[in-house]
């Protein structure tokens, strides 16, 4: 199995206001946005993200680097990151 834990977690606000959820892996990450991202999905960067995400799950890309785009979509798309 390829490693895929972040060196540090990330909180998100959730589809419901106030709920918060913990994200700490590329394949949650992953979930998060394709089944629970709380805004319409949109534009290149959220799909880049989201691949490459799959790609550092199944060990072809680096977990880092997935994490890093998974935060700029995050702040693209306006959604509450907690610290």
């Amino acid at each position: 199995m390829h490693r895929q834990w972040w060196n540090s977690p990330v909180t998100v606000e959730t589809r419901k206001p106030g709920q918060r959820l913990t994200i700490s892996t590329c394949e949650a990450a992953a979930v998060f946005m394709l089944r629970n991202w709380p805004s319409k999905p949109k534009g290149r960067s959220f799909k880049a993200a989201r691949a490459l995400l799959v790609d550092a799950h199944a060990g072809k890309a680096d977990v880092e680097v997935a994490r890093t785009a998974f935060l700029a979509v995050i702040e693209e798309s306006g959604i509450k990151l907690f610290e």
